[in-house]
């Protein structure tokens, strides 16, 4: 017992040391959508109009680009199990193979978010948030490409282990966006006063600055300079295999952000005071969530090596403290959104018709979290033996067939408005966790070792 406990100690603390400065790097990405949403919720006079249309538009944003981010999260699983192996040119391959994947993938999205950006009046908004939110969308689109680069360098780095590159990035980006939030919203000095679009700019130019300053940081790291040089090889095979793959993988992430998407528009059927407490409390949550994805990454990629070294009792338990970090981290969160939700949303707006919505659900917030935790941890250790198509499935049905139905009756049958919504929400995320833990336990059983 005691051997068992110290090898969950051994891994958790490797798992730790890999996944902390992804978990930062995570929070610096989240963290401008939370930037935005504060400061733009500052406005004075339009505070739930500007919240609702920001989100809306990073919400339908982040619904198609959710895919070829996570569909670029593959390779770095793949590098760690080429580096297990000591094949350096796969290595140099896989990246240049990424890099290739996230300009396809980029262009790809930027031309379906701008398409849908024209149909946002169809679907049922309020009339001036809509008016705020298609400029809005048109600014944040244009920033897919960089963002996707960015994606893409990372996978390089963080697939060797070197995750605090990416970290120092995104915290440095950070603070680019939250100045330059700032200065362009309320207009000081010579910078022009945009508004709620002076936010959309700001991210636009954080996200290039994201993608220029680690490719720099790459450069400067001798680790890296065997898998920078040009290869000669066909890459097209191996571009095909991770846009396979990796593009089943991303559906998971683009049926869980539909979903939530989705929500939004429902949620905004009911009004934009709503709209507005839904968006900040989700907010909040995506703070915890991107936490979560941290350690959900190390875990594919320390699974990814152990699949490379064919040891499947490293795998499981990989795996398993993976998911008992996730659990554990969550569930604190959770504690806090309980006992500090009145501060947390102070954060974003005092409006009295936006807090009491604001409070119900966080609250209700607090319980889907863990379910949310474990079902994408679950997702992150599955992509570490490159196990995709039969999870897409999975959150195919748990999101789809269970969460957002219910969702819909308890809103509009038991009128529970946006808190029927979240209810709906937390039965998905729920069924998402079940299954896609039982899968991971199933499927590590039939790995050939």
């Amino acid at each position: 017992m005691t051997s068992v406990l110290k090898k969950y100690q051994t891994e958790a603390s490797e798992m730790f040391r890999l996944s902390l400065p992804i978990i930062i790097s995570q929070l610096g990405i989240v963290g401008m959508g939370v930037a935005d949403t504060i400061q733009v919720g500052q406005i004075e006079g339009k505070s739930a109009i500007s919240v609702a249309a920001s989100g809306l538009s990073n919400s339908l944003f982040f619904t198609f680009a959710v895919v070829g981010l996570l569909a670029l999260g593959v390779v770095a699983p793949m590098i760690s199990k080429a580096e297990a192996e000591e094949n350096r040119s796969e290595i140099n391959h896989l990246f240049h193979a990424a890099l290739r994947v996230a300009l396809i993938l980029g262009v790809i999205t930027l031309v379906l978010c701008l398409i849908l950006s024209f149909f946002l009046s169809s679907l049922g908004q309020d009339a001036e948030v809509i008016a705020l939110a298609r400029p809005f969308s048109w600014i944040i689109t244009l920033s897919v490409i960089p963002l996707f680069l960015f994606a893409a360098l990372r996978q390089l780095s963080d697939g060797l282990g070197k995750t605090q590159l990416a970290m120092y990035v995104t915290l440095s980006a950070l603070l680019l966006n939250i100045g330059l939030n700032h200065l362009l919203i309320h207009g000081i000095g010579f910078f022009p006063q945009l508004g709620v679009l002076g936010a959309a700019v700001a991210t636009f130019f954080s996200r290039i600055f994201m993608a220029s300053a680690l490719w720099f940081l790459i450069k400067k790291e001798a680790i890296f300079k065997p898998y920078l040089v040009k290869t000669k090889a066909n890459l097209d095979d191996l571009v095909k295999k991770i846009i396979k793959i990796g593009v089943s993988a991303g559906m998971q992430g683009f049926f869980e952000v539909a979903v939530f998407a989705g929500a939004v528009v429902i949620i905004g059927w009911y009004g934009k005071y709503q709209q507005a407490a839904h968006q900040i409390a989700i907010s909040l949550c995506s703070v915890t969530y991107m936490m979560v994805t941290g350690i959900s990454a190390a875990g594919g990629i320390r699974v990814g090596h152990f699949w490379g070294l064919k040891d499947r009792k490293m795998i499981i338990l990989s795996g398993t403290t993976a998911l008992l970090m996730a659990g554990g981290f969550m569930a604190l969160c959770a504690i806090l959104f309980f006992i500090f939700y009145n501060p947390l949303i102070a954060l974003y707006t005092t409006d009295a018709t936006v807090v009491p919505t604001a409070i119900s659900l966080l609250i209700i917030g607090g319980f889907f979290q863990l379910s949310d935790g474990l079902q994408v941890t679950a997702l992150g250790i599955l992509r570490g033996i490159t196990d995709v198509n039969i999870p897409t499935g999975i959150t195919l049905f748990a999101y789809w067939v269970v969460g957002l139905p219910t969702g819909l009756l308890l809103a509009q049958y038991y009128k529970l408005e946006a808190a029927g919504v979240w209810i709906g929400l937390t039965a998905g995320l729920t069924t998402s966790a079940v299954l896609l833990c039982w899968r991971f336990y199933g499927m590590v059983k039939k790995i050939t070792v």
